[in-house]
């Protein structure tokens, strides 16, 4: 989970304010909400995560709006988290 209580205890949120809304995980976050942040966007797209593959089954059309957006000036990024890399908060790389 991200943050989940930290947000709640330390940021205001609500229609005014830059956080609207927090999710403790992704699945908890409806999935119309990714295709109208992606729709709604026309300065940069930044993906972060080590499972954006989601996006490619829960928001249709997903890549052409990826290619359309990026046509059209939009900055678009991935970035992918390494599964053998260091886990946030342990300071040690996983063991196979």
């Amino acid at each position: 989970m991200i943050w989940p209580q930290s947000v709640k205890d330390r940021v205001k949120s609500g229609y005014d304010r830059e956080l609207v809304h927090s999710y403790p995980y992704r699945s908890a976050c409806p999935s119309d909400v990714w295709g109208e942040l992606i729709r709604g966007a026309d300065k940069e797209l930044f993906f972060a995560g080590y499972t954006n593959y989601f996006l490619w089954s829960q928001v249709p059309a997903f890549s052409e709006t990826l290619r359309r957006k990026a046509g059209a000036g939009c900055r678009v990024r991935f970035l992918i988290g390494d599964p053998e890399g260091a886990s946030p908060g342990t300071g040690s790389a996983r063991k196979r």
